[in-house]
């Protein structure tokens, strides 16, 4: 009897430790909680940053209606300065590092002439853009060292922020990362007709932002030998230059946001979290202008915003270096991320004023229902795969039929997921509805867990040509965590 009693005794001082420790746990928590909370109203109020002393390096435009004959691109190894007077060695399009911006109109067609001068080969993929399979630029397209492609592009949708770049199985990461990146820019009469931000270089400026380590100003060549997981450096740079400014009107500022970065994923602000207008994701603009004050941006990513700088004379746009994985607990670490300058927007009352309001409806999106699903596919990203495969460049992963319209489950992990050929619009981001800045239409996404998408193709991507979906981590992809699949 008094045995039983002495278990019971030691079963309820057993029960009474595990609730005090309980509520330990839940008000460490909470403290955790207010410090994140605090701590990031602090670092958004006061982030540690330095006055920019360098220009905007803003690539230069070719315009495909005044361009007589095709455009030439020279892809080539070269030397760029990202500190002054310190250059390293890199590669690009028509120059030392990334290339020309190529303007395209919808309902046009662009010639384009790419040859390469590397001693290795590469190819162009054309990112965004709606094109059969033979021109979209997959790892089957190689351009060996002194060939030349020639492309001819029909621009059949809408206007929109898109980029080019190498898609070679095994040397994506590396050759992107020596400097072989540049914009598409496709543009159509609705968009031309709005009044939005488009004198390129003065209110509508198009932002590479990338990552690099760099050793007494010059940057650290990529790893030779063993490939990293994933290339996450220390410094940002913008177009090839670090903690930039450059001039603009006292008006709305349009800046073409690209993550054209390896493997890291940002989160964009302006100091003292002022807010900001997103107008446009991958596939082209919002149905109207939404109102934030962060941008979260995986790998391939792009999104346009819009700065209010008429009652501002300078203004500083802030990117923080997010966690390989940001959701979850993760989350609570993004105020404790560090901040790097992204661009310094300096008002110049000189330069004409040009966009004094915004649109209140920039584009009318007919939403695909779910009703009218036809085919359901589950990609789920892990261990270097998806669905427990690797890429093998002689099998095909499934069919697509055109214009049937399909839902994708996308269950990524930290992965960002691209597929090639079209838009796609987002039907819930794990469980919930996209929010208003994301009911546009894109071609990568990166859910932090689970999303569902609704997608059709409308071009041919035969077996030779066929179209890829991967993680936009560029070295996950050219490990193997990408596949392929037809359009007929």
């Amino acid at each position: 009897m008094t045995c039983f009693r002495h278990k019971k005794g030691v079963f309820k001082r057993q029960k009474g430790f595990a609730r005090r420790r309980v509520t330990f746990v839940m008000l460490l928590v909470s403290a955790l909680l207010i410090t994140a909370i605090v701590a990031s109203t602090a670092l958004r109020a006061s982030p540690p940053t330095s006055a920019a002393v360098t220009p905007l390096n803003v690539p230069t435009l070719i315009d495909s209606k005044t361009q007589n004959g095709p455009i030439v691109i020279d892809i080539k190894e070269g030397e760029h300065a990202f500190y002054p007077g310190v250059k390293s060695k890199t590669s690009g399009y028509n120059g030392g590092y990334l290339g020309p911006t190529i303007k395209m109109y919808k309902g046009e067609s662009t010639d384009i002439s790419f040859t390469n001068h590397l001693d290795e080969p590469t190819n162009i993929h054309g990112h965004g853009l709606h094109v059969v399979g033979k021109i979209d630029g997959g790892p089957q397209n190689k351009i060996l060292p002194g060939e030349t492609w020639n492309v001819t592009i029909p621009v059949s949708q809408q206007a929109s922020t898109n980029w080019y770049h190498p898609h070679l199985k095994g040397s994506t990461a590396k050759q992107v990362h020596s400097g072989l990146a540049g914009f598409y820019l496709i543009e159509d009469g609705h968009s031309l007709s709005l009044g939005l931000p488009n004198t390129y270089g003065i209110d509508d400026i198009p932002l590479v932002i990338q990552d690099r380590n760099f050793v007494d100003g010059k940057m650290t060549p990529y790893p030779a030998g063993n490939m990293p997981e994933d290339l996450r450096e220390d410094t940002l740079v913008v177009n090839g230059t670090i903690n930039p400014y450059t001039m603009v009107p006292k008006s709305f500022v349009r800046l073409r946001l690209l993550n054209g970065s390896n493997a890291r994923s940002y989160e964009f602000y302006l100091e003292g979290e002022q807010p900001f207008y997103k107008i446009a994701t991958e596939g082209g603009l919002l149905p109207s202008p939404v109102e934030i004050t962060t941008l979260k941006m995986a790998p391939g990513e792009r999104n346009d915003i819009v700065v209010d700088m008429s009652v501002i004379e300078n203004q500083k746009v802030l990117a923080r270096f997010l966690p390989m994985s940001y959701n979850g607990f993760n989350a609570a670490l993004i105020p404790f991320s560090e901040s790097q300058p992204v661009l310094e927007l300096r008002a110049d009352g000189s330069l004409e004023a040009l966009a004094s309001e915004l649109p209140t409806q920039l584009n009318t999106i007919t939403p695909y229902l779910e009703k009218d699903v036809e085919v359901e596919r589950v990609f789920e990203l892990d261990d270097m795969s998806i669905n427990g495969q690797q890429m093998n460049m002689k099998v095909i992963n499934h069919e697509s039929k055109l214009g049937q319209l399909e839902k994708w489950t996308i269950d990524s992990g930290r992965h960002p997921f691209h597929m090639h050929g079209t838009s796609f619009l987002i039907l819930s981001m794990n469980g919930n509805p996209p929010a208003p800045e994301d009911q546009g239409w894109k071609d990568t996404i990166y859910p932090n867990g689970t999303a569902e998408i609704l997608l059709k193709f409308d071009y041919e991507a035969p077996e030779q040509w066929p179209y890829m979906y991967h993680c936009h981590i560029l070295e996950h992809e050219d490990m193997g965590m990408m596949g392929q699949f037809t359009v007929k």
